[in-house]
């Protein structure tokens, strides 16, 4: 009875040291009616929000402007659907997830942060996305990019910004002209016992205007207001193993030892 119980630890610890992380690629869209509004925080001249739960009324456009309501780095939107091919540790459909706010004042560029739930998913509580830092843009970087000439393909990251901007289309004129602009983050998933590092990028496209339009409109002290989809890619993180996994293994490693022992005394001849 003594080597079942010395076994039965053996054989849990493995159990504790095996897990699926969560990988693969999840692709995020707004809602139907889901605005998220990027600008000066309200209330601020200086701290950046993207509001990804945006409510209020804004101009026709475009670009579309907030007239009413609160741009705040504070809420959270339950409002994106996720694809079908992106499950939970339980088996069901990851069908939506929460994405939190951002503030330049607690998520400066750049920065190191830790903000925990940054992504999470009501159908399965255990799995949650870190956010460890906001990349800054890589397109090249302008103090004045309303500034530049209109034109198709081409690129611009405001100073100090986490921002990716490009225009598409003919870009002609802002009728013909679209404008794409997003910001890449990396941070840590996990799914309740192990974790995954993750790289994942938002986007918003501005359809009928032109990133310079947009930025003129942000540094006026305007807010900006679009539809919102992400892409965020899971991969492995090797683990070491924990401190109490590790003793459960050794214990179970140290049982067999003396089990054996006792086996070759038991078979040693008289």
């Amino acid at each position: 009875m003594k080597h079942i119980a010395l076994l039965s630890v053996f054989a849990a610890a493995p159990a504790l040291l095996l897990g699926t992380p969560l990988t693969g690629t999840l692709t995020l869209s707004g809602g139907t009616g889901q605005l998220v509004a990027v600008g000066l925080c309200t209330g601020s001249m200086t701290n950046f929000c993207i509001d990804f739960d945006w409510t209020g009324t804004s101009t026709a456009g475009p670009p579309n402007l907030v007239t009413s309501g609160t741009v705040d780095g504070t809420g959270d939107s339950a409002a994106f659907t996720t694809n079908s091919s992106f499950f939970t540790s339980n088996g069901g459909v990851a069908s939506n997830a929460t994405v939190a706010d951002l503030t330049s004042a607690s998520e400066p560029t750049g920065g190191t942060v830790s903000d925990a739930n940054f992504i999470t998913f009501p159908s399965d509580p255990t799995w949650s996305v870190t956010l460890t830092e906001v990349l800054a843009g890589s397109d090249p970087v302008s103090a004045t990019c309303q500034a530049d000439a209109l034109s198709s393909g081409q690129t611009c990251t405001p100073t100090g910004t986490p921002f990716n901007e490009q225009n598409v289309g003919t870009c002609t004129s802002s009728v013909n002209c679209s404008a794409v602009i997003s910001f890449s983050f990396i941070g840590t998933a996990t799914n309740g016992s192990q974790t995954s590092q993750v790289l994942g990028s938002f986007s918003n496209t501005f359809s009928q205007t032109d990133f310079q339009a947009i930025d003129l409109a942000i540094a006026d002290g305007d807010d900006v207001v679009t539809s919102d989809s992400g892409t965020v890619n899971f991969t492995i993180t090797p683990t070491v193993p924990e401190p109490m996994s590790s003793a459960l293994l050794g214990t179970g490693l140290i049982a067999l030892g003396v089990l054996g022992r006792k086996r070759r005394r038991t078979a040693r001849p008289e």
